[in-house]
């Protein structure tokens, strides 16, 4: 099975303390991204990265075409028109069902499991407090996706997207939608589209556990939180 990074990007939020690609930033002694790859399942052999902005040679650097027995691809995000538009740059190069995972988030390998088990299309979400800082599933029932919403300022659900972390197949790529306010294809109206146009099933898995890292500050936070973390699995 295949998995997509998204891996294109300025870095903005890491600028004003590094220059370079916040995935190759240290958390506890290696790259954050290397904590995301040990997330992946095993079933999860062939990389394909989406490159582009001002570090992608750094990127091709450290990955090359195979990476810790997992094959490396590469496609080309040739301008930052949002994280849906990345993703499609990888049509050529997907096979069959998917996942994407955000590079410089980590997870628990368990949750993304549970999620490649799934019969159809699955996303992953954590029930949080700060609901209105996020994008929202709004599920029925049975767990599945009704539909996302951005940044509610209005309560209509706890469960918020857990980074971009989801199972997807090739229906993905055919679906188009209209540039959002702020000029570009959005992940969220593409999974939107599928669900409510192409009547396709997305289930949310609950995570147990999910460090999003975007700035200076989260990265101090990451630190501690892996070092409680390995601490806990230590003492257990």
């Amino acid at each position: 099975m295949q998995a997509v990074l998204p891996i294109a990007g300025k870095s903005s939020r890491m600028a004003k303390k590094y220059q370079g690609p916040k995935q190759l930033l240290p958390v506890l002694g290696k790259p954050l991204v290397e904590h995301m790859l040990e997330s992946l399942p095993d079933a999860i052999d062939d990389l394909v990265l989406v490159v582009g902005g001002p570090y992608e040679n750094d990127i091709r650097a450290y990955f090359g075409s195979e990476h810790n027995g997992r094959k490396v691809s590469y496609a080309r995000q040739e301008a930052p028109l949002g994280l849906g538009h990345a993703i499609q740059q990888a049509k050529d190069l997907v096979k069959g069902r998917f996942i994407i995972t955000a590079p410089d988030d980590i997870y628990n390998k368990a949750d993304l499991e549970k999620m490649i088990a799934e019969p159809d299309m699955a996303a992953l979400t954590m029930k949080r407090d700060d609901w209105q800082n996020f994008g929202v599933f709004v599920l029925d029932e049975q767990g599945y996706i009704i539909r996302m919403v951005e940044k509610p300022k209005e309560f209509v659900s706890p469960y918020v997207s857990a980074g971009a972390c989801y199972m997807l197949d090739q229906e993905f790529f055919d679906v188009t939608v209209a540039p959002s306010a702020r000029g570009e294809i959005e992940l969220p109206d593409i999974v939107n589209a599928l669900i409510n146009e192409r009547g396709r099933k997305c289930k949310a898995i609950t995570t147990s556990f999910w460090v999003a890292i975007n700035d200076p500050d989260q990265l101090d936070v990451a630190n501690d939180i892996m070092k409680a973390r390995i601490a806990n699995q230590t003492t257990n």
